[in-house]
């Protein structure tokens, strides 16, 4: 499926804000609310619109601390891993990654005792990093391509 302009216009909208309605994103995009609901369906059904998410404030869930945490998994334990850490609910983001460390997680945690806690359970696995997030320059960046 071609992805034109006002594709990665109506893209735009949805990843700003994916609750706006068929009519704003029409008005904002100069097309009819038909036409904007067709386009979408076709993304959807072309796999270009894998979902639609809501993005949670973890501070205000009570988990004051984004963490990264990378890891060299010891050999062997690579798929017992990946099975594990499917299972850890603070873990929200896992990556295989090429270079010294296997993999790249993001996750949060709410105090360091817990995160001391979460370490000694990834521990099981592989030699850790782990990083604090102390602030966030780019945290939702809006995906689009100059024509």
């Amino acid at each position: 499926m071609k992805v034109d302009k006002l594709n990665w216009l109506i893209l735009g909208q949805l990843q700003s804000n994916a609750r706006a309605s068929l009519t704003e994103i029409a008005k904002k995009v100069g097309l009819s609310s038909p036409s904007v609901a067709e386009r979408i369906q076709k993304m959807e059904d072309a796999g270009i619109i894998d979902g639609y998410t809501a993005k949670l404030n973890m501070e205000s869930l009570g988990y004051s601390l984004g963490v990264y945490i990378s890891i060299k998994i010891r050999f062997g334990q690579v798929e017992k891993f990946t099975e594990y850490i499917k299972t850890v609910p603070e873990i929200l983001e896992c990556h295989k990654l090429t270079g010294n460390d296997c993999m790249l997680m993001k996750g949060y945690v709410r105090d360091p005792k817990h995160l001391e806690a979460l370490n000694l359970k990834l521990a099981h696995y592989g030699e850790l990093t782990t990083s604090l997030i102390l602030s966030s320059i780019v945290d939702s960046k809006i995906y689009s391509t100059n024509f």
